[in-house]
């Protein structure tokens, strides 16, 4: 006899609904690496890389009932940037020590060396005894990969899957087969 989950108390369909959540949640995860989603993200995922497509239709029983998606995050540009570097501690140390910075390092007596000598050059211009302003690249960061996205319209596998679906899960996911 088959049981019409709709007419069931609350608690009944709740119990049913959550049995299945708990359940179907296992399938679906993406942290864990047996699940079904997981094995469908990493097939969707080797797909983008082989291809470059970031989406594809999901087909139920012929009929699209959704999307899936890489998502990918926006590279960075190469870049370069200035910044100080201590070629001398001793030397540096010095001139922090020195009357010439007796105003500024009454200030920033509390930083490090490092930390004053890159004061010194972003506020006064001035690089300090020990010290010169070396250039660096940063180097460009490609696009990467940040996970995926799975849109599945929950009626329209009801429809795609009309005439095989037991009523019980077709009253679960919010349609019947007489519909």
């Amino acid at each position: 006899m088959a049981i019409n989950i709709n007419e069931l108390p609350p608690s009944e369909r709740l119990a049913i609904e959550q049995a299945l959540f708990n359940k179907l949640g296992e399938d679906v995860s993406t942290k864990n690496p047996d699940s079904l989603r997981y094995a469908a993200d990493t097939d969707m995922i080797e797909t983008y890389r082989a291809t470059g497509y970031k989406s594809r239709d999901v087909m139920v029983n012929g009929q699209k009932v959704g999307t899936h998606s890489v998502r990918v995050s926006k590279g960075k540009d190469a870049q370069t940037v200035k910044r100080l570097a201590v070629m001398d501690g001793h030397e540096l140390e010095q001139f922090v020590q020195s009357d010439e910075c007796a105003e500024e390092r009454a200030e920033y007596i509390a930083l490090m060396a490092q930390n004053f000598a890159e004061y010194m050059l972003e506020t006064y211009g001035i690089v300090c005894d020990g010290c010169e302003v070396v250039t660096e690249t940063i180097p460009a960061q490609p696009p990467t990969i940040s996970g995926t996205t799975m849109r599945i319209d929950a009626d329209k596998v009801v429809q795609a899957l009309k005439g095989y679906l037991p009523t019980t899960f077709g009253g679960l996911l919010g349609g019947t087969q007489d519909e």
